[in-house]
């Protein structure tokens, strides 16, 4: 049997081939873009053919790159499947996590669910909202948490609470545009995360029309656009119960004193077609349990915040 010289180099083609993208699959995989780039030439030095046409929209699998992925997707599904059996031994439950909802909300929580359930183990898979978008998200987490709209066909979907949404910059990035109403955002920067749905909708909310020549700026995850925002490099939509500390303490302001009706909220994610074991199961009922218990928003609301 001929040895399989470097799986890893495996992982990282099924992700660029996923994603058609060598950043996007280095920020999936969070790993740096040279590491994808020597990996995917690794691979094809070792097979010695290409296995992508590098074009200026991206990398396209090649015939020879097909055929590989085809195998390629079901080798690692089976594998992962035979580590989540093992798994499920074990007492254990992969959880795919958003780093800014898991440090704000999740964390602080996690102690009473080892205190209850101490033989259990919880695997956190980080993501950048690509939960839904994979082609096998059943191999990389058993739920996840998504931040969107809904309407993931693939997945039972339960949106955890309503969000309220508000507009946030830093006191001289307000002072320097003079921000009164929601026109002047116009001669402002807007930061966001994935796409401009956000605030597409919050113009479209407002009576306004988002410009193609709006001075914008897309940023890797929350946490970096929070930090943005915070060094004065634009105006951000966050959930409110997500930066209502910075808000507290002076670093951001809301711009409008006011908070915004949104479609978008989290949501708990479950494969459909993929039995959840036991461990999975007992997880969600805690989860539901504490989402109930501590609705960040309502949680604002009572404490005036709103």
């Amino acid at each position: 049997m001929e040895q399989l010289k470097n799986i890893k180099s495996v992982q990282v083609f099924l992700a660029v081939a996923s994603f058609g993208n060598a950043t996007r699959a280095a920020a999936f995989l969070n790993t740096s873009q040279s590491s994808v780039s020597y990996h995917i030439k690794k691979l094809e030095d070792e097979v010695g053919v290409p296995l992508f046409e590098r074009t200026p929209t991206g990398l396209i699998l090649t015939e020879e790159g097909t055929v590989l992925a085809s195998y390629a997707e079901r080798g690692l599904t089976l594998i992962q499947t035979g580590l989540a059996k093992v798994g499920d031994m074990v007492d254990s439950v992969r959880v795919a996590l958003l780093p800014m909802f898991a440090s704000r909300w999740l964390s602080s929580r996690l102690g009473d669910f080892w205190e209850r359930y101490p033989s259990l183990q919880l695997s956190a898979q980080t993501h950048n909202n690509s939960y839904a978008d994979l082609d096998h998200p059943e191999g990389f987490a058993d739920l996840g948490i998504q931040w969107g709209r809904g309407g993931w066909k693939r997945f039972e979907t339960k949106r955890l609470w309503p969000e309220k949404m508000v507009v946030v910059c830093n006191p001289d990035y307000l002072a320097e545009h003079c921000i009164r109403e929601p026109a002047d955002l116009a001669r402002c920067t807007l930061l966001h995360v994935d796409d401009e749905n956000m605030w597409q909708e919050w113009c479209s909310n407002n009576g306004l029309t988002l410009s193609r020549a709006q001075s914008q700026m897309m940023l890797e995850d929350r946490h970096f656009q929070l930090s943005s925002t915070i060094n004065g490099l634009g105006v951000s939509l966050f959930a409110k119960w997500l930066v209502t500390r910075e808000i507290n303490d002076g670093v951001l302001v809301d711009v409008f004193g006011r908070d915004f009706d949104t479609s978008f909220a989290y949501h708990l994610l479950v494969p459909r077609d993929t039995p959840l074991s036991h461990s999975s199961q007992v997880f969600l009922e805690w989860f539901f349990r504490q989402c109930d218990e501590h609705d960040p928003h309502r949680s604002a609301l009572g404490s005036g915040a709103a």
